[in-house]
């Protein structure tokens, strides 16, 4: 099935449709400046060490790498061993000071204290208890550091389709079938629940193209209308791309605390 909501295929069938979900991502405006907005609230530097849970394909991590310098370290963690050989493949060579590992978001494999920061964007929303994942990534953080989460709130999903009651089964059957869709809008308690302090928090609209709205929902559009419905649910919303009136998108909520034990 391809479809993001189907994450547990992600070393199945559907595994090479996470590798192109994730690469066509970094094609939208809005995701790219919500991940300059993690950078920013990473506030990195040279000599630090930083830990990428949930870390794809790698490249996210291999671009704050570069900015560690000299004594710096960047960790990525997945638990998809397909992720895993991806990132690895695509940083072979790069010289930079970087490592990719299997492992789970909720039992970190790493001592207290061992980074300086760590971040997490799309992850919570796939975990059923999320504040456990954020408890590990502030056990591992040492005192001073910093932690950004950063997630799409599924109930904040917006399609402008003429075709409401399509719209509405597409929106709520996607957020019902992931474990935590709210994850978003909860960054905040779950952070401060976990003993971080000096959380701040940043909302962004992102506005998605028809082609990326294809590759979130053609299967699910699919499944739930007849063929004619769907060729026309998708036929209006290339036709508003083409005049200028596409409104498909939703709220992503990134947030950092600070570590102090």
């Amino acid at each position: 099935m391809e479809d993001p909501a189907g994450f547990k295929a992600v070393d199945g069938a559907a595994a090479d449709y996470f590798v192109r979900f994730l690469d066509t991502r970094r094609s939208v405006a809005g995701e790219l400046y919500v991940k300059q907005v993690i950078k920013d609230l990473l506030d990195l530097g040279p000599g630090l060490d930083v830990l990428d849970v949930g870390s794809g394909t790698g490249d996210d991590l291999a671009e704050l790498a570069a900015m560690l310098g000299p004594g710096g370290s960047a960790t990525g963690l997945d638990l998809s061993s397909t992720m895993v050989t991806e990132a690895r493949r695509r940083t072979a060579g790069s010289g930079l000071p970087i490592e990719f590992v299997e492992g789970d978001a909720n039992e970190l494999p790493f001592e207290p204290a061992t980074f300086d920061r760590a971040r997490a964007e799309r992850v919570l929303m796939a975990l059923p208890d999320p504040q456990r994942a954020v408890h590990e990534l502030a056990r591992v953080t040492r005192p001073g550091g910093m932690v950004v989460l950063s997630e799409m709130d599924a109930g904040t999903i917006f399609v402008n389709s003429s075709n409401r009651e399509l719209t509405r089964a597409l929106v709520d059957g996607f957020a019902t079938e992931l474990p935590t869709p709210d994850a978003g809008r909860n960054l905040q308690r779950l952070l401060m629940n976990a003993g971080l302090q000096d959380v701040r928090l940043v909302s962004t609209v992102i506005q998605n193209s028809v082609a990326f709205t294809r590759m979130l929902f053609a299967d699910r559009i699919a499944r739930l209308a007849t063929e004619q419905e769907a060729d026309a649910f998708w036929a209006e919303l290339e036709q508003a791309e083409q005049e200028g009136w596409l409104c498909t998108g939703g709220t992503n909520f990134t947030a950092a605390g600070r570590a102090t034990t």
